[in-house]
């Protein structure tokens, strides 16, 4: 039997327990007041909007310093594109079966599309020279010529990478001899360009009159295009002529 000072001690304790309880019940004032509190939408417990988005503004000095930095760049970027828009003007052949096949008689082979496009390759080379970034843009109008020469080959049916590789090889090794055997005549004299004709583009005989032609063509060509701006060429919004005019 529990005696007085137990039964005080025994509710004495009960109602402690109980106000601990009540205690750790209870929501505190800040988190009440949180839970009370309409949603914004916003982490500010002001209320107030959020806060614009502020843009970083470069000073004038060092946008120009980093515009300077770039551009050297660009052409190397640009030169794939500009030389893939020439070289749709090149691979037109405007006279290919009239000119090159039916009148020069030359055989309806990859060597004879590959040298004739060559020529009109060539063409396109010199007046690209005159631009600051030459470097960039024919190099672009080279890899393009040889990329639609690889697919020709490979169209053929052959598959073997070796076999293809050492054909482009040859290639670049005669496409770089034409190309200097047609800058030397073009620099110096009529005659001599006839001769880097006949030897790169129409090693036939008795092909005087198409030679003559063929040396005519390229000077008025090569005119013609001194004649537009470089917007013109590298946006290859630009065409060539017949040889044989109709």
């Amino acid at each position: 039997m529990i005696g007085v000072r137990g039964l005080g001690w025994a509710a004495a304790h009960s109602a402690a327990r109980r106000r601990l309880c009540a205690a750790a019940l209870a929501p505190r004032p800040a988190l009440a007041a949180c839970q009370r509190a309409p949603y914004s939408g916003s982490s500010s417990s002001s209320g107030s909007p959020p806060a614009k988005q502020r843009w970083l503004v470069v000073p004038e000095k060092y946008a120009l310093r980093l515009q300077s930095l770039l551009r050297p760049l660009l052409p190397r970027y640009q030169g794939p594109a500009i030389g893939k828009a020439v070289y749709g003007v090149c691979s037109a052949c405007p006279d290919y079966s009239e000119f090159w096949i039916n009148e020069c008689r030359l055989p309806e082979t990859f060597q004879t599309w590959f040298s004739t496009t060559s020529f009109y390759v060539w063409l396109a080379m010199v007046r690209l020279r005159a631009d600051p970034h030459a470097k960039h843009y024919n190099q672009g109008l080279v890899d393009a010529f040889f990329q639609d020469a690889e697919r020709r080959i490979r169209g053929t049916g052959i598959r073997s990478g070796r076999i293809v590789n050492d054909t482009l090889k040859d290639l670049a090794s005669s496409f770089k001899g034409t190309v200097m055997s047609l800058d030397e005549g073009f620099a110096r004299s009529d005659a001599a360009l006839a001769a880097a004709v006949w030897r790169n583009l129409l090693p036939v005989d008795d092909a005087v009159l198409q030679t003559d032609a063929i040396v005519q063509y390229a000077r008025a060509q090569l005119q013609a295009l001194a004649a537009l701006d470089a917007a013109q060429i590298t946006t290859g919004s630009f065409s060539f002529g017949k040889i044989r005019p109709d």
